[in-house]
């Protein structure tokens, strides 16, 4: 891959809101995470385990626990979710003695989480990042182990959607050469 196709992965990534009746194939879920699991994270502790779900049952079990009192309402044609549960992992010793076990959690799953929506998007599949949940209905329908927390799902599906300009900050709001 050159700058330039990954350059146009980026810009046509956007979150998904609107997607279509076409089915979402269990084997493509399975190369997203796949590859996803392959992110970098703190002294590779890869502090998460991934749910993925593509059983229509259960993926009405965890659309209910994200539209709970009627968040995400858009999520009813999702085809598959991958829920993100984060584990505290161990640390190398040095690393533990200057921060907590779980001080980079929050960053190593968000960056497995872009890895995530990049992989789906090379895929031709849209994602939506979903953080507004119910946190116990979806354990249980997780099953979660007492050690996990879920706090971030990615809803996937196709979509009929163009792309939409990004609209962003300008550059020299948010870059500043040192």
């Amino acid at each position: 891959m050159n700058f330039s196709d990954f350059e146009n992965l980026v810009k046509t990534r956007q979150s998904c809101r609107d997607f279509n009746d076409k089915p979402l194939e269990k084997e493509i879920v399975d190369k997203i995470v796949k590859t996803a699991r392959l992110a970098p994270s703190a002294c590779n502790s890869q502090p998460w385990k991934l749910y993925c779900v593509t059983d229509n049952e259960k993926a009405e079990e965890v659309r209910n626990a994200l539209t709970d009192a009627g968040k995400n309402t858009f999520l009813k044609n999702a085809k598959a979710f991958i829920a993100v549960a984060e584990k505290i992992m161990p640390l190398k010793e040095d690393v533990l003695k200057r921060f907590s076990s779980n001080h980079f959690v929050k960053y190593d799953v968000g960056e497995m989480v872009a890895y995530v929506t990049l992989a789906a998007e090379s895929l031709g599949v849209k994602s939506c990042i979903i953080g507004w949940i119910n946190t116990e209905n979806l354990a249980a329908a997780l099953g979660l182990a007492p050690d996990e927390q879920c706090n971030i799902v990615i809803a996937l599906g196709y979509s009929d959607i163009p792309v939409r300009e990004k609209v962003r900050l300008k550059e020299e709001q948010v870059i500043k050469y040192l």
